[in-house]
């Protein structure tokens, strides 16, 4: 079982609520009309599948450390990066490429593994090393 202090760095928290805001901040959007300098507002067919359920999905596994953590958030921002740049939203653009470099870190890549390396040791047992 994991310390609970290892879940409340606040790095991990902070990167966590930032994939966690795109939930709040879509809503609010769709009812009170775009956020100018943000990917949030309509039209709800590719933000809401995106910021209402893949943001959150890869906050929580992030939170809570999952071996698939670091594809998801990966995932997840690197569509938000392609987003911002096509609307030309430079802020979000620069926090997402932020957390990608420092998600290279050996900090991070020690907190969260890569799990394709975990893949490989499953699969062939006799190249573990």
């Amino acid at each position: 079982m994991r310390a609970f202090s290892q879940t409340l760095r606040p790095d991990v928290a902070l990167m966590a609520l930032y994939l966690l805001a795109g939930l709040p901040l879509q809503w609010w959007a769709y009812f009170l009309g775009a956020i100018p300098f943000m990917n949030y507002g309509p039209p709800p067919w590719p933000n809401f599948p995106a910021y209402v359920l893949a943001g959150p999905l890869a906050a929580y596994l992030f939170w809570r450390r999952s071996p698939r953590a670091r594809l998801a958030t990966y995932t997840f921002l690197t569509f938000d990066i392609l987003r911002s740049a096509r609307l030309a939203h430079w802020l979000p653009l620069v926090v997402d490429i932020a957390i990608i470099l420092y998600l290279q870190t050996p900090t991070m890549r020690r907190l969260y593994p890569s799990m394709w390396s975990r893949r490989k040791a499953l699969w062939r047992p006799w190249a573990r090393g």
